[in-house]
């Protein structure tokens, strides 16, 4: 193992998955983004956020593909000094849309705005925010990588990516196949099969895991556990 990964896998340990304090907002305009870099700080309506939500220790602003164009994803984050609830009047710095005045918004000020060593590919999922953890915040590629919850789901991730990704993008030659859970994750025909001793009792579209590679793990992960219940019963 080398330096690269030891480190990683370090700090793979070190993360408690049951806590997600990175808000990922986003951002709906140029302007908007402008101003909240400029003066540090970021703001959402009250009713987007839940008192379970709390704290939130960190910001990450989502650009949308809809409103950036080449300039979408995920490219700046930074640490909350400060969290206040006022009414959307109070922020002063972006004008607010007519009517909602006196509505009540979290106002997050942040120490400061650091860019990504890279930024995460934005791929459309419709939300208007969400939670993630810094580890997967500095180490995720596509914004759904984001949404991982476990560390199996994560190490189950990168094992398709290596396969699938390599240094392009591109089909794994028929022979690559790793195990998960005691079973066989294959590759073949644009799919992703995954066998119980030679016979594949899942698969999945390789474009799908290209669009959504959240969605494919934990589907990958659901029904390996499923399967290996079924293992579990008939020895009974």
């Amino acid at each position: 193992m080398d330096l690269h990964s030891e480190r990683l896998e370090a700090k793979l340990k070190a993360v408690d998955w049951a806590v997600r304090d990175v808000l990922v907002g986003t951002m709906r305009s140029l302007q908007q983004l402008d101003i909240c870099r400029k003066d540090c700080f970021y703001y959402i309506p009250a009713e987007r956020l839940q008192d379970s939500d709390f704290p939130v220790r960190y910001v990450a602003l989502y650009q949308s593909q809809y409103v950036f164009g080449p300039q979408a994803g995920v490219r700046y984050y930074g640490e909350v000094t400060k969290c206040s609830a006022v009414r959307r009047s109070a922020i002063t710095e972006v004008s607010p849309r007519r009517g909602t005045e006196g509505n009540f918004y979290y106002r997050f000020d942040i120490r400061e705005w650091k860019q990504l060593n890279r930024p995460i590919e934005a791929k459309e999922t419709g939300f208007v925010r969400d939670f993630t953890n810094l580890f997967l915040l500095e180490h995720s590629v596509q914004t759904p990588e984001l949404w991982l919850r476990t560390e199996e789901e994560y190490r189950l991730c990168s094992a398709l990516k290596r396969a699938v990704w390599g240094d392009t993008i591109n089909e794994p030659d028929n022979g690559l196949a790793f195990e998960f859970r005691g079973f066989t994750v294959s590759f073949a025909e644009g799919k992703i099969f995954v066998s119980d001793e030679g016979r594949a009792f899942a698969r999945y579209e390789i474009s799908h895991f290209l669009q959504d590679p959240g969605a494919v793990v934990r589907g990958i992960r659901r029904e390996c556990i499923q399967r290996d219940s079924m293992r579990e019963l008939s020895k009974i």
